[in-house]
């Protein structure tokens, strides 16, 4: 019995150390100024907030005036496989408009919209915190996601705690996840990526979702990567092989 349970421990805990939000700055804690939202590239009336959070120090308030306004941002994801995405939200009181909504899509590898399947709500308001939740699954020929969320016109919207992670126990089949190793993490000079197999490509992408470095490879079990030109700061990692798609979050350091 005990032994039984000790796998079982064991295998929850790989499943949270396997997945890992895919979102850069998802709570809102990082901010150039007041209305410059750090990592998100869609930031369209977007301010620094205190006075209304579900966790943290900060949410991000955002103002739909006569227009709406886009809250964006894209990030590499692997094809069908299932995804968890989650985010909290309340509307402000002074919201006469119709509130919020969902507007998300899929994007190939030219980051060229997928018809379909889309991501989106109904509208949404509520003077209290609600979370919105949804499990996704990307298509085949998925190589972004572009998650976008919108305040309405006449409408005031806090966003906090955004979530998009794989759900590894659907998505993976083997009892085994390969073990690759990308080291050292921070990376200053070089970057080192072993125990692959059947590599076929790496791209290195940074949070505003532009390709920094790409690679066609021939199956080598081991790369190292210079990354000393990179700026620092966070960068997602793509590694495809002829079996699956990886995608891991590294950190560019200076010495």
């Amino acid at each position: 019995m005990k032994r039984a349970l000790f796998f079982v421990l064991l295998h929850c805990l790989e499943q949270i150390l396997l997945s890992q939000n895919l979102i850069i700055n998802p709570g809102f804690e990082i901010w150039n100024k007041p209305d410059k939202l750090t990592s998100w590239t869609n930031t369209q009336g977007c301010l620094k907030d205190s006075a209304f959070k579900f966790s943290g120090k900060y949410s991000c308030r955002q103002e739909g005036t006569t227009t709406s306004r886009d809250l964006g941002q894209k990030f590499v994801v692997k094809p069908s496989a299932n995804y968890r995405f989650s985010f909290y939200y309340k509307t402000g009181t002074e919201t006469t408009g119709n509130g919020c909504r969902v507007w998300c899509s899929w994007l190939d590898n030219s980051k060229v919209e997928i018809d379909d399947p889309v991501i989106h709500s109904g509208f949404m308001k509520s003077e209290t915190w609600l979370k919105y939740e949804v499990a996704v699954t990307s298509p085949a020929e998925a190589g972004y996601f572009y998650l976008l969320v919108r305040t309405l016109p006449n409408s005031v919207t806090y966003w906090d705690e955004f979530l998009f992670e794989e759900d590894i126990a659907s998505s993976v089949t083997d009892s085994r996840v390969p073990e690759i190793t990308i080291y050292p993490n921070p990376a200053h000079n070089y970057l080192t990526i072993s125990n692959l197999n059947n590599l076929q490509q790496i791209d290195i992408q940074s949070i505003t979702g532009t390709i920094v470095w790409s690679g066609k490879l021939h199956g080598e079990e081991q790369i190292t990567i210079p990354v000393s030109q990179l700026p620092d700061g966070i960068y997602l990692i793509k590694i495809i092989t002829k079996t699956e798609t990886l995608v891991r979050k590294i950190i560019k350091k200076s010495n």
